[in-house]
């Protein structure tokens, strides 16, 4: 079905049917890019949709005002975006008391991460990360031909970080996503402290991406974003997005944070100005500048819905990685296929494959209603050996 602009900005009226539009939720297993097992087409009558780490309200009333009069009639929607571009890396400056040459604003954070991937990786610059890690950067190397070295998790599913140090000696990028998609496994500022000044020792020409994508999910006592060594330190970028706890995955507008040398390199690669639209960053203006209790609300909304949605895996005997994410990293002791599959036959959709943890599912955490349900298809596929 098409949709004009007229018609769009008359949804923005309809509560929980602009969500839709706005948070993309389920638009990863919709694209069916990752696993054929994943498509909401395929799956029965009107699913719960726990495969794509959306924020599952979707953005606040902030962001459909702002949305309203960037698409209504006389608002900026038709106008080139550079001004309002230049208005929201101001914004983001004055939330990290930062400069705006610190800030580099692009289409989600997929671009960012592209943007650095291209920067500096090469043929002879490998780009390392983990194994599974947010897929991206991985990706993009393997595109534009650099090598990729993979590391190993350690024990406890965590990033191996003294083995990662070993693997980034004469490496062109580090992807440090923090806490980490899929094992939702957080290293403590400690730890990163720790790893950044090793790389620095070890390899010093080597770019360090870290990725907070999550980060305003994590209820770790101390966490803290590394924001203030990125500004200070030209080997180090923070890329962050408004896709997650913000629910404005559907709208594509992320930011890095960076030394002025870094973010510079960053702006005069891609040009970026004509690359988000004008919905877009009215949005990520409103959404910075809403009620400070928008993110603390979302943060212990997601957590107790994730406590009561692991509470139940491990009653069932399955074991998770503690997460600090808005999904859970599940061993469900049984090939993940199976289990995903029987799920979707029930109406709820799961994750895709993370090799080579064949038997871990992914599982976005939705509302508390939505969980309440997903539980019980959950322990009843547990039960069933045809999912086993």
């Amino acid at each position: 079905m098409s949709l004009s602009r007229r018609s769009f900005v008359s949804t923005l009226t309809a509560g929980a049917a602009s969500t839709a539009f706005i948070s993309a939720r389920g638009r990863e297993g919709m694209a069916g890019l990752w696993s054929t097992l994943e498509p909401t087409a395929h799956a029965a009558g009107n699913p719960i949709i726990l495969s794509s780490n959306e924020n599952p309200l979707g953005a606040g009333p902030a962001v459909l005002d702002a949305l309203r009069k960037a698409l209504g009639a006389g608002g900026p929607g038709g106008r080139y975006p550079p001004f309002v571009q230049r208005e929201l890396q101001e914004v983001i400056a004055k939330k990290f008391g930062v400069k705006t040459e610190n800030v580099f604003v692009g289409c989600g954070s997929t671009q960012i991460l592209r943007d650095m991937t291209q920067l500096f990786t090469s043929k002879t610059k490998a780009l390392v990360g983990s194994i599974p890690t947010y897929e991206e950067c991985a990706g993009y190397a393997n595109l534009i031909g650099s090598p990729v070295t993979g590391v190993e998790l350690d024990s406890t599913l965590a990033m191996d970080l003294e083995a990662t140090v070993a693997a980034a000696k004469g490496a062109g990028l580090i992807f440090y996503c923090n806490p980490n998609n899929p094992t939702a496994t957080v290293h403590t500022p400690g730890d990163t402290d720790a790893f950044i000044k090793n790389v620095h020792r070890t390899s010093p020409d080597t770019m360090i991406l870290v990725d907070e994508a999550y980060i305003d999910y994590v209820t770790a006592p101390g966490h803290t974003s590394e924001v203030e060594r990125a500004v200070n330190d030209p080997k180090v970028v923070v890329a962050r997005t408004f896709s997650k706890a913000y629910g404005m995955a559907g709208l594509r507008v992320g930011y890095a944070i960076g030394h002025a040398e870094t973010i510079g390199a960053l702006g005069a690669w891609t040009r970026g100005e004509f690359l988000l639209n004008v919905a877009g960053l009215d949005a990520a203006i409103a959404a910075l500048g809403q009620d400070r209790t928008f993110i603390e609300k979302e943060r212990a909304r997601n957590a107790a819905a994730r406590n009561f949605t692991r509470d139940f895996f491990h009653q069932a005997g399955c074991t998770d990685t503690e997460s600090q994410t808005n999904f859970l990293f599940v061993d469900v002791k049984r090939p993940l296929a199976g289990f995903q599959r029987a799920c979707r036959e029930q109406g709820v959709l799961v994750g895709r494959p993370f090799p080579p943890l064949t038997t871990h599912a992914r599982i976005s955490i939705g509302t508390m209603e939505e969980m309440t349900q997903a539980v019980k298809v959950f322990g009843a596929v547990l039960a069933s050996r045809a999912a086993a």
